[in-house]
C-alpha cells in the first residue's frame, strides 16, 4: 500500500478514535516546544541588558519575567499531561481489551495460532495511542526548528551548507539505526512469545508441582537459555552496528559543535555580533541541529508506524476471516424448542486444519430428546472431537449436526451455547470465589446455587471452607484462597453445569479425577441431574453407561458399535471386551469390590 495513503488511513484513526489524545497531545507539544526557545530569548535579552548597562533592578525584572512565563507555561503542561496520560491509559486498555476480544471471537483452533500471536505483536506500533505520541513529537521538533532558524540569518551560505550536510549525514545514521532496530524487534517476535511462555512455567504455580516432581527446572532453564542466548547473540550483531555508527555520529556531532563554536566566536572577534548575539546564536544553532535529527529520528518513528499498519491490516483480515462462529451471531434468530431436543450427526466427517486424517469419518447417529447416550471408547477414539463438533469448536469437513432438523451451523452461536451445560475432562477453574465460579455472570440465586452444590456431592467440602462460597479457589490472586482437588474441582465443574440447567448436557469424562465409589456416586447424582434433558455421556469407563438408554462406540474415528448396554454385551463386540476388562474394579451396583 501506497505510504502517504497508510499516512492518511492512521491520521483518521486517531482523529476517530483519539480525538482527545490528539489534541491534548498537541497542545503539549506545542508548549514544550516553546519552552527552550523562549529561555534561548530570555537568556540573550538578560545579556543584553547587562552589556548595555542596563540597572539590576531592570535586569531582575526582565529575568523574573521570562522565569514567570516560563513557570506558567510548565504548570499548563504538568496539568494537562496529567490529562493526557489518563486518555493515554483509556487507549491503552481499549487496545488490550479489543485483542482479548479477537481471542474469543477468532474460531477456537486458531486462539493458540502462533503466526496471528506474532501479527498481534507487530501490528501494536500501528495503534493511534503509539502514532500520536510519535506525531506530538514530531510537531514539538518542527517548532523548534522554526524557531531556531533565524540563526541562519547570521550565518554564510558555506556554512549554512557545512552544518546541513553534517545534519543530514547524523539524520541517515540515525535512520539506518532505526531500520536495523525495527528488524530486529520483529525478527525476535516469535522467541519472545517463547520466553514469556517458558518464563509462566517456571513462575506459574499451575507448573510447580510438575517441574519439582520431575526434576524438570534445569530442562525448563535450559531451553530458556539456549533462545536467550541466541538473541543474545544478534544483539551483538546489532550492537557492533550501533557502536560503529554512534561513534561516527558522535564524532559528527563534536565537529558540528566545534565549528559552530568557532564561526560564532570568530564573528565576535570581528565584531559582526556581540556577546548577546553570540549566546544566543549558539543555543539556537545547538539546539536546531538536535531538534534536525530527533524531528527525523522520529519521521523514522512514524516509518516504522506504516510498515505496523500491514502487519494489523493482515492480522484483522485473520481474524475476520476465521471468526465463522462468531458471525453466526449476527444470523437472523431461530425458533429452536430447546427443552425438546433432538441432535442427529447426517454423515459427519471431520479433520483437524493442517492434518490430512480423518478424526471423525462418516459419522451417523440420533440422539432423541430427553435420551441419555453414552460415547464410549478407547483414548484417541474420537471421543472428545465429536464433543467438540457439538459445542461447535470446530465445524465439520463434511456432513452436518442438526438440532431438530436445523444444522447447528446455522443458530446464532450464543443463543445456542446458552442452552448447553458442559463438563469437561479438561475442565478449567478461575481464581475467584466458588460461588463465580459457578455463576460466572448469572443472577446470585443462593438457594440454587446451595442445591447446585449438593448435586455435585460437594456441600462438604464447601461448609469447611472458611467463607463459604465466598473462598476463593487457589490463591494466584488471594493469599486466603483454598485449593481444591482433582476429584474436588471435577465436582465444582458439575456444580456449574447444574446451576446452569441447560436442556442439553455434555458430560466429557466427568468422573476420571475420581475413585470408583465416588465415580458411582457421582453418576447417580448425574443421573437425576439428566433427567428429561437430552444427555451425552463420553468416558472410556464404563460404570456409568447402564444409565444411558442408548450407547455408541467409537473406534479410529468410526462408529463401529450401536445399541443399548444389554444388546452391546450380548454382541460380544468391542463394548463387551472393554466392560468385561473393566469389571472386575465393580460389583453389579457399581460398587468396588
Amino acid at each position: 500500500m501506497n505510504r502517504f495513503l497508510v499516512l492518511v488511513a492512521l491520521s483518521k484513526n486517531a482523529w476517530k478514535d483519539a480525538r482527545k489524545y490528539l489534541g491534548l497531545t498537541t497542545i503539549i507539544s506545542v508548549f514544550s516546544a516553546v519552552v527552550p526557545l523562549i529561555s534561548i530569548v530570555g537568556l540573550g535579552s538578560a545579556i543584553n541588558a547587562l552589556v548595555n548597562g542596563s540597572t539590576s533592578s531592570h535586569v531582575l525584572i526582565l529575568i523574573l519575567a521570562y522565569l514567570s512565563f516560563n513557570l506558567l507555561i510548565a504548570l499548563i503542561n504538568q496539568i494537562l499531561t496529567l490529562f493526557n496520560n489518563n486518555e493515554m491509559r483509556k487507549l491503552s486498555n481499549e487496545i488490550q481489551t479489543s485483542y482479548m476480544q479477537d481471542c474469543i471471537d477468532i474460531d477456537y483452533h486458531y486462539a493458540q495460532d502462533g503466526t496471528i500471536a506474532n501479527l498481534r505483536r507487530k501490528s501494536m506500533q500501528a495503534h493511534p495511542v503509539f502514532f500520536i505520541s510519535t506525531w506530538g513529537e514530531c510537531i514539538h521538533y518542527f517548532i523548534q526548528i522554526v524557531g531556531a532558524m533565524t540563526a541562519f540569518a547570521m550565518m554564510t551560505p558555506l556554512f549554512v551548507i557545512i552544518l546541513a550536510i553534517l545534519s543530514l549525514i547524523l539524520i541517515l545514521l540515525n535512520l539506518y539505526i532505526q531500520k536495523n532496530d525495527f528488524e530486529f524487534n520483529n525478527e525476535k517476535i516469535e522467541d519472545d512469545r517463547k520466553l514469556d511462555y517458558l518464563y509462566e512455567v517456571m513462575t506459574s504455580y499451575k507448573y510447580a508441582k510438575e517441574i519439582r516432581i520431575n526434576n524438570a527446572s534445569d530442562f525448563i532453564r535450559n531451553k530458556y537459555q539456549a533462545i536467550f542466548h541466541v538473541q543474545v547473540k544478534n544483539l551483538k550483531r546489532l550492537m557492533n552496528k550501533k557502536l560503529f555508527v554512534n561513534f561516527l555520529s558522535v564524532f559528527l556531532s563534536a565537529i558540528q559543535s566545534t565549528a559552530m563554536y568557532l564561526f560564532f566566536t570568530y564573528q565576535v572577534s570581528i565584531h559582526q555580533i556581540d556577546i548577546a548575539e553570540y549566546t544566543v546564536l549558539l543555543a539556537s544553532t545547538t539546539l536546531l541541529s538536535s531538534a534536525l535529527i530527533s524531528l527525523f529520528s522520529k519521521i523514522g518513528a512514524v516509518n516504522n508506524s506504516i510498515k505496523a499498519y500491514s502487519f494489523l491490516a493482515e492480522y484483522k483480515q485473520k481474524i475476520d476471516d476465521n471468526s465463522i462462529t462468531v458471525k453466526s451471531n449476527y444470523l437472523g434468530p431461530q425458533t429452536v424448542d430447546y427443552s425438546n431436543s433432538t441432535i442427529r450427526f447426517e454423515n459427519v466427517s471431520f479433520s483437524y486444519p493442517g492434518s490430512s486424517n480423518n478424526a471423525l469419518e462418516n459419522i451417523s447417529f440420533e440422539i432423541p430428546c430427553h435420551q441419555k447416550l453414552g460415547i464410549v471408547g478407547l483414548n484417541g477414539s474420537g471421543k472428545t472431537t465429536l464433543v467438540k463438533l457439538i459445542l461447535r469448536l470446530y465445524l465439520p469437513s463434511q456432513g452436518k449436526i442438526t438440532l431438530n432438523g436445523i444444522d447447528i451451523s446455522t443458530i446464532p452461536f450464543n443463543s445456542y451455547i446458552q442452552h448447553i451445560g458442559v463438563v469437561l475432562q479438561d475442565y478449567t477453574l478461575f481464581a475467584y470465589s466458588v460461588k463465580e465460579n459457578i455463576i460466572f455472570n448469572g443472577d446470585t440465586i443462593i438457594d440454587k446455587i446451595i442445591t447446585s452444590i449438593e448435586n455435585s456431592g460437594l456441600s462438604k467440602k464447601i461448609e469447611n471452607l472458611p467463607q463459604g462460597i465466598n473462598t476463593s479457589v487457589g490463591r494466584e490472586l488471594d493469599d486466603n484462597g483454598v485449593e481444591f482437588s482433582g476429584g474436588e474441582g471435577q465436582k465444582l465443574a458439575v456444580a456449574r453445569t447444574d446451576y446452569r440447567n441447560a436442556a442439553i448436557l455434555i458430560l466429557d469424562e466427568p468422573t476420571s479425577a475420581l475413585d470408583p465409589i465416588a465415580e458411582y456416586e457421582l453418576f447417580s447424582r448425574l443421573n437425576e441431574i439428566a433427567q428429561n434433558k437430552t444427555t451425552i455421556f463420553i468416558t472410556h469407563r464404563l460404570s456409568s453407561t447402564q444409565f444411558c438408554e442408548h450407547l455408541i462406540v467409537l473406534s479410529n474415528g468410526k462408529v463401529i458399535e450401536q445399541g443399548n448396554h444389554s444388546q452391546l454385551m450380548k454382541q460380544n463386540g468391542e463394548y463387551a471386551q472393554l466392560f468385561n476388562s473393566q469389571a472386575k474394579y465393580y460389583s453389579q451396583n457399581g460398587v468396588v469390590l
